[in-house]
């Protein structure tokens, strides 16, 4: 079983076998199914990494790719503006990228975490740029 499913479906039952973005409620499905995407290589670069298959260099790349497209996706999918306020990303988003926090400086370490700062960083900045717009 993925971490995924792991950690997005505790209170379901083994035999829900729902993706998360076919769920009842969900309003960015396609952006939720982009998430769980980055969020099973994010768990597949672990595996790689933790069997010596990744160089640090390769493994660092990776990571800003994959974070430079989970920022897209929190920057871009339902973000909410409204001018004098700071910008909000709906939970249905901001859920993946709180775990692949979490996860990244758990299983990368120092690697993680820098790629993870330079993720925040991008996050921040977009979200300040869409929101002068408003």
């Amino acid at each position: 079983m993925s971490i995924i499913k792991r950690v997005f479906d505790r209170n379901t039952s083994p035999a829900d076998d729902i993706e998360p973005w076919e769920k009842v409620g969900v309003k960015n499905p396609l952006a939720v199914k982009a998430l769980v995407m980055e969020f099973t290589y994010l768990e597949s670069m672990n595996e790689s990494y933790a069997e010596n298959g990744l160089s640090d260099d390769e493994l660092e790349e990776a990571l800003y790719e994959i974070f430079r497209r989970i920022t897209e996706l929190a920057g871009g999918s339902s973000v909410v503006y409204r001018k004098d306020e700071v910008p909000k990303v709906d939970y249905e988003i901001i859920q993946y990228w709180v775990k692949a926090q979490r996860c990244t400086r758990a299983w990368f370490g120092e690697i993680g975490e820098r790629a993870w700062e330079h993720a925040r960083y991008r996050l921040a900045l977009t979200l300040r740029v869409e929101n002068s717009y408003v």
